[in-house]
């Protein structure tokens, strides 16, 4: 049978039950039940959460602040919010479910990121006055806020209500000027730039070749709320920053050129020997010149950090020798130093480097030049300056995103009402965005990961330190360079 003759059979059949017709096809024949396909319905990725770029701007010295919330991803002002008086520094916690600032009036304000933020949605606490606070960490628990007028380290509680209220004020030595921890740590660390022996008065380490003393920092313990150890470290201290497997903590030691290792497991300093740059007898970690620099007369004066996990890297911010440092931390399996950490490379950048950005991909390492205006890309597989990017004013304070749907850089200036955005795949700035006021601190919050990255799960934000500058974390107390009339000592009894 020739399939001609099969094929008319069968139309045959079919004319036999029903005319054929477009109902047929549409309806059937007769009542004979038809297959039906229920379509399945796709479910799409599920949404990223949104990433907030948090700003503080200062519109005076005798004016209210401003909390403005940026979509990390498009560039945009959310919501803005009024401060208190001139506020000096910000942090936002891990999660960025919280935002704190320390405001040049002795108040506290605390706000959650969110698109919905309203003046009234800020809440306020006072310290005890006349306060003058600087620097500040947020724990799960805790508000900790160094006061070098006093000088103590001012310890705040969020109440049901979500309001900090003080509850004491731990004693520490002069010139309190930061905190190093993280937000689950055991414990975290105060930092002063005196010993106990009242010879570095706070403001004395922006000249930090005038200072002979050594610092110290005070190991407070969050169970108890009380300072268990205190740790000798180099001269000028002016930042810190923990690992985030709470091993260790990193203090920079501006004056002497250093970074003194904690061993924060056991609260002690990190003595191993036979690691490369790093002193037993001391703790600390001595920065390498470039290379073909000698190291007779080299001080690199560190002044800010960042810290990347997946690759235990501490990446330096060297104000006076116009460098960075990328150094090795890593720990072998119970916790000790393993035979890589200490090795280090430093490389030059532009002038006067203040602050830096470890994409959270580990790629790159964006550094913020104060002197130049400028902002250098450095890779962090060869160690080599990719680009120099100009930006608006003298930069103070920086933060990335790596993962909105292309990484971006932002950088604020003291000195300028702008914020200049750097997109890190073109690595060319964006967008300047205008803001009201001069910028005082930015934090990112956290990000959801590219489908594409190598990190894993949610990142989150990388800095939850206050970042306020002074008393030799460049440039002037409270966040204000280049200006024209220098700020007065608060250790002469004003700013």
């Amino acid at each position: 049978m020739r399939l001609s003759e099969f094929s008319f059979r069968v139309l045959q059949r079919i004319a036999t039950g029903c005319s054929i017709s477009v109902a047929v096809l549409l309806a059937g024949c007769g009542d004979t039940p038809r297959p039906v396909v229920t379509p399945v319905a796709v479910t799409g990725p599920a949404p990223q959460p949104q990433s907030y770029a948090v700003v503080t701007t200062s519109t005076g010295a005798s004016a209210g602040g401003l909390a403005n919330v940026f979509d990390a991803s498009g560039d945009t002002l959310l919501t803005q919010a009024t401060l208190g008086i001139n506020p000096l520094a910000l942090t936002l916690s891990t999660t960025a479910g919280s935002a704190t600032t320390a405001n040049s009036d002795g108040t506290v304000n605390s706000f959650t990121p969110s698109t919905t933020l309203q003046t009234k949605n800020i809440q306020s606490s006072t310290l005890l006055q006349p306060a003058s606070p600087v620097n500040l960490l947020s724990t799960a628990s805790n508000l900790f806020i160094t006061e070098p007028n006093v000088p103590a380290v001012a310890v705040l509680t969020n109440n049901s209500s979500g309001v900090f209220q003080l509850t004491q004020q731990l004693p520490v030595p002069a010139s309190p000027i930061n905190l190093a921890g993280n937000a689950n740590a055991a414990r975290v660390y105060s930092i002063t730039q005196d010993n106990g022996a009242n010879k570095v008065a706070f403001g004395d380490c922006e000249t930090p070749t005038g200072v002979t003393t050594p610092g110290q920092v005070q190991s407070i313990e969050i169970s108890t709320i009380t300072i268990s150890r205190t740790l000798p470290v180099g001269i000028c201290p002016v930042y810190g920053v923990g690992s985030t497997d709470n091993n260790r903590v990193f203090i920079l030691n501006r004056g002497s050129g250093t970074v003194t290792v904690i061993n924060s497991q056991y609260n002690t300093l990190d003595t191993t020997a036979n690691r490369q740059n790093l002193d037993p007898a001391t703790g600390t970690l001595l920065l390498p010149p470039p290379s073909g620099t000698p190291v007779a007369g080299f001080n690199a004066g560190p002044v800010f950090a960042d810290y990347y996990a997946p690759s235990s890297q501490l990446v330096t911010a060297n104000y006076d020798s116009n460098t960075i440092t990328i150094i090795n931390t890593s720990l072998d399996q119970f916790g000790n130093d393993s035979p890589l950490f200490g090795q280090a490379v430093t490389v030059p950048v532009g002038n006067g480097p203040a602050t830096l950005s470890i994409l959270r991909d580990g790629s790159r390492v964006y550094v913020a030049n104060q002197k130049d205006s400028t902002v250098s890309v450095v890779s962090l597989t060869n160690y080599q300056v990719l680009a120099t990017i100009p930006v608006v004013g003298h930069p103070i304070s920086m933060a990335s995103t790596f993962s909105t749907p292309f990484g971006q850089i932002y950088v604020l200036s003291s000195d300028q009402p702008y914020m200049s955005v750097i997109r890190t795949d073109t690595n060319q700035v964006s967008a300047s965005i205008q803001l009201d006021g001069t910028g005082v601190d930015v934090h990112t919050s956290a990000q959801s990961v590219a489908a594409n990255s190598a990190t894993t799960g949610t990142v989150a934000n990388a800095i939850n330190v206050s970042h306020a500058s002074g008393a030799g974390a460049p440039c002037g107390f409270g966040a204000r360079c280049y200006q024209a009339t220098p700020l007065k000592s608060t250790s002469k009894g004003g700013k």
